[in-house]
């Protein structure tokens, strides 16, 4: 093991001199060194959320655990996570960039932060990480755990390893993640939970912030989640659904902000018409396409969407959140690459709650056909509160291990 990690650390050395002209780190290279975080705070819990998605867990997690008075160091890799932290209006939480996995730095987070306990979301296995905390003896906690097979191809090369410097305890979402969590870390390691994703979800309503935003004569297609993967053929499917049925408003939210450039240049390539969401007022607008250059308006989109893509899932990503639509009433469609969400199982498709297509081709038909059609929502929205009813609770057995393990 030994061996092992210093070859990582060596490999971190050399990388590190080259990061800073990486343009998405160029602003945190400070932080994530921890170049000015000489005061020590001693927070109670360092808990750890790669991105948006696990940021609000993380946000459900320290809602309960402020009620106690428990101080929480939260990190995250992305910009728009830290936003989410910096902003979830929960007390006695500080929000930061992950310090790079490389020892020296861990150190001194650890000695400035001097956590009692570390908490990762979802599948944060950093070597150096555990492996400092091992040797502080201080204790690391997975919850909501998934582990893809991808991910368990790698790590597996390296059981020995993660072994020996493995979390004290791991909270897997569902029996194949646990399966695998457990060829690599041992039985006894591994226990299962339900995933708090469920308990985020909450039944909409027809009320929307964006309401007023939107003409009442179109309907409206939300393309959600949209992956540079498939850019190339979202921008087809575009094309041919307006051509198709050009009484609709294409509204487009790219997962990530950066892609906005690249989606402004592609669709005035294409002759097609479109307004930024940041330039909109009121309803008096007309575009074919709205581009969406505000986060936090998805869940509003998908509460006034007559028909929905979720993305992610057209191209190998592993799909994005394609529960959140069936909140609102609205049957979702999505691509056949949704490893992220094997975890809900087979049932929402079976019944007929959420259609899987296999292509772009498939897909315009299906938005197509979803906005011309008449919607059940109400009747969509009690089929889906029926299958949430017994995934709930996640959110109470993440906060009961962490709260065993600090006492």
């Amino acid at each position: 093991m030994w061996f092992i990690m210093t070859i990582y650390e060596i490999m971190w050395m050399l990388a590190l001199p080259a990061l800073i002209f990486i343009p998405k780190l160029k602003a945190q290279w400070k932080e994530r060194l921890l170049i000015k975080s000489t005061e020590k705070r001693h927070f109670d819990i360092w808990i750890h959320a790669a991105s948006v998605g696990e940021c609000y867990i993380l946000l459900d997690v320290a809602s309960h655990l402020e009620r106690l008075g428990l101080k929480i160091v939260a990190t995250t890799n992305t910009e728009q996570g830290k936003e989410i932290l910096s902003n979830g209006n929960i007390e006695n939480l500080y929000a930061r960039y992950l310090p790079f996995d490389f020892a020296p730095v861990l150190k001194k987070a650890i000695s400035v932060w001097n956590p009692k306990l570390v908490v990762l979301i979802e599948t944060e296995l950093w070597p150096a990480l555990l492996y400092t905390c091992k040797k502080r003896n201080i204790p690391v906690l997975i919850i909501n755990g998934r582990l893809s097979e991808k991910s368990f191809t790698a790590y597996r090369k390296l059981k020995r390893l993660w072994r020996k410097i493995s979390p004290a305890m791991i909270y897997a979402i569902s029996e194949d993640d646990a399966q695998r969590y457990r060829e690599i870390f041992g039985e006894k390691r591994v226990a299962l939970m339900n995933n708090i994703k469920f308990d985020r979800i909450k039944l909409g309503d027809a009320k929307s912030s964006i309401k007023s935003i939107i003409p009442k004569e179109k309907k409206i297609i939300v393309l959600g989640s949209v992956r540079k993967e498939e850019e190339n053929d979202l921008l087809w499917v575009i094309q041919l659904i307006l051509r198709a049925y050009p009484d609709c408003i294409i509204a487009l939210f790219p997962r990530h902000m950066d892609r906005i450039e690249w989606w402004k240049n592609a669709l005035r390539e294409k002759g097609l018409n479109y307004k930024l969401r940041s330039e909109i007022k009121d309803s008096s607008w007309k575009a074919d396409v709205l581009l969406w250059d505000k986060i936090g308006e998805l869940s509003s989109a998908y509460a006034v969407a007559d028909s929905v893509f979720v993305g992610g899932s057209l191209k190998p990503c592993g799909g994005q959140n394609f529960l959140e639509p069936l909140a609102f009433g609205v049957t979702p469609c999505v691509g056949p690459f949704i490893e992220n969400f094997k975890w809900v199982g087979r049932y929402l498709f079976d019944e007929g709650l959420v259609i899987m297509v296999k292509d772009k081709k498939e897909l315009a038909r299906c938005l197509i056909q979803n906005a011309i059609g008449e919607t059940d929502r109400e009747g969509i929205k009690k089929r889906f509160q029926a299958f949430l009813a017994s995934k709930k609770g996640g959110t109470k057995t993440a906060v009961s291990a962490i709260l065993n393990f600090l006492n």
